[in-house]
């Protein structure tokens, strides 16, 4: 492929994955075809099935370079900020805020299908990086002394990934009427307690 040429396949496959996403917040994925996408996109059908398969493929494309960046977000937290304390508030506050909380909230009902054989090594591999960065967090601040929880690394990670679930946030937030800015601050106060973060420098 030419160099114009993978241009214009470049440009097309971004327009298209900005059309779908646009059409899925605004009717959800279940009510969304094929054929809407195309049409939003101006590409015959045909020319849409060369660049993704399914909608499944393009709710994979759209959500992974979501999870991305929220990964290299929490990287530059642990870069930029010293105390643990601070690291754990950012992350919290950030990943509320990020894109990929918003999408996977706005879509939870579908994001089981992405966890079959096609998506879920590749998706699995990111989400690993970031339970990964939360670890050296969290192994960094037991040896500073800022953490004093005895829990394991893997444990304390993984629940930290967790507290991102939408349907915690359904169930605390939209349900029982609460503000996103009071859950948001609940989730920190609790989390830093399970860490049994030091006010010490932590």
């Amino acid at each position: 492929m030419s160099h114009r040429m993978d241009k214009i396949f470049h440009d097309r496959n971004k327009t298209i994955l900005n059309n779908a996403e646009t059409l899925f917040r605004l009717k959800g994925f279940d009510k969304v075809t094929m054929n809407e996408i195309a049409k939003e996109s101006d590409v015959a059908k045909g020319t849409l099935y060369l660049h993704f398969n399914s909608k499944e493929e393009l709710l994979f494309n759209i959500l992974r370079p979501k999870l991305e960046e929220f990964n290299h977000k929490i990287e530059l937290i642990d870069k930029n900020e010293n105390l643990t304390r601070d690291k754990i508030k950012k992350i919290i506050t950030y990943g509320f805020d990020s894109d990929f909380f918003d999408f996977t909230k706005a879509h939870f009902l579908y994001m089981h299908k992405l966890f079959n054989v096609q998506y879920h090594n590749e998706l699995n591999s990111i989400i690993d990086k970031v339970i990964n960065n939360f670890s050296l967090i969290i192994q960094e601040g037991k040896e500073k002394n800022d953490i004093k929880s005895s829990l394991p690394n893997s444990y304390l990670s993984h629940q930290l990934m967790h507290i991102f679930d939408p349907q915690i946030y359904f169930s605390l937030v939209e349900n029982e009427k609460n503000t996103k800015e009071s859950f948001v601050r609940n989730t920190i106060t609790f989390y830093l307690n399970v860490l049994s973060i030091t006010n010490k420098g932590g």
